[in-house]
C-alpha cells in the first residue's frame, strides 16, 4: 500500500472515530447532533476541477492542520471548565481522534509537493460562556466529521502520486558532481 493509500484509509478510520465521537459528544450534553446554523469553522478554497492535486493536498492539509488546533483549544478549554470529569467513553475516544488526526495531518504533510504551504480560516471561540463552549465544541466535532470525510474523498479520486525524490544536501550534491567529472 503507497502513501496515498495508506492517508486516505487512515482518513476513513479518523471519519469513523470522529463520528463516534459526534455521537457520544451529543449524548453525554443533550445536544442535536445536526450541523449548528452558520458555516462551518474551518473553511479552504473550493476544491475544483481547476486546482491541480498538490494544490488539493496542500488545501486539506491545511484544513486538517487547522481542525488539529481548534481541537487542541476545545480540549484545553472544556478540561478548564469541568475539570473534574471523571474519564469516560468520550474521552477516551477524543484522545483517539486527537491522535489519529495528528498522525493524518502528518500523513498528508507527506504528501505535499516541495514543501508547499496553503492556509485555511478558522473562527475561534469568542464568547466564554458555558453554553456557547458546548455549541462551539459541537461544531468543532462537525468540523472533523467533514474535513475528515472530505479528505478520504479527495485523495480517492486524486490520480496515483509520484513519490518525492529524497533531499539531497549541498555535500552529496558537490560529491555527484565531482564524481561526473571524474568519469
Amino acid at each position: 500500500m503507497d502513501l496515498k493509500e495508506k492517508t486516505v484509509a487512515l482518513a476513513r478510520l479518523l471519519h469513523k472515530d470522529c463520528t463516534q465521537l459526534l455521537e457520544l459528544y451529543t449524548t453525554r450534553e443533550s445536544l442535536p447532533s445536526n450541523s449548528v446554523s452558520g458555516s462551518q469553522l474551518v473553511s479552504i478554497p473550493p476544491l475544483t476541477s481547476q486546482l491541480s492535486p498538490s494544490e488539493k493536498i496542500c488545501f486539506l492539509h491545511a484544513a486538517l492542520r487547522a481542525c488539529l488546533r481548534l481541537l487542541d483549544q476545545a480540549i484545553t478549554r472544556e478540561d478548564a471548565i469541568f475539570p473534574d470529569t471523571p474519564e469516560d467513553e468520550y474521552t477516551k475516544q477524543r484522545k483517539t481522534v486527537r491522535e489519529r488526526l495528528e498522525h493524518l495531518v502528518l500523513s498528508t504533510e507527506r504528501l505535499l509537493v516541495g514543501g508547499k504551504r496553503c492556509d485555511a480560516e478558522a473562527k475561534d471561540l469568542v464568547d466564554s460562556e458555558a453554553f456557547a463552549l458546548k455549541k462551539w465544541i459541537l461544531q468543532v466535532l462537525q468540523d472533523l466529521v467533514y474535513w475528515s470525510n472530505k479528505t478520504a474523498e479527495t485523495l480517492q479520486t486524486l490520480p496515483a502520486l509520484t513519490a518525492k525524490k529524497p533531499v539531497r544536501t549541498r555535500r552529496e550534491t558537490r560529491r555527484m558532481e565531482a564524481r561526473k567529472l571524474r568519469k
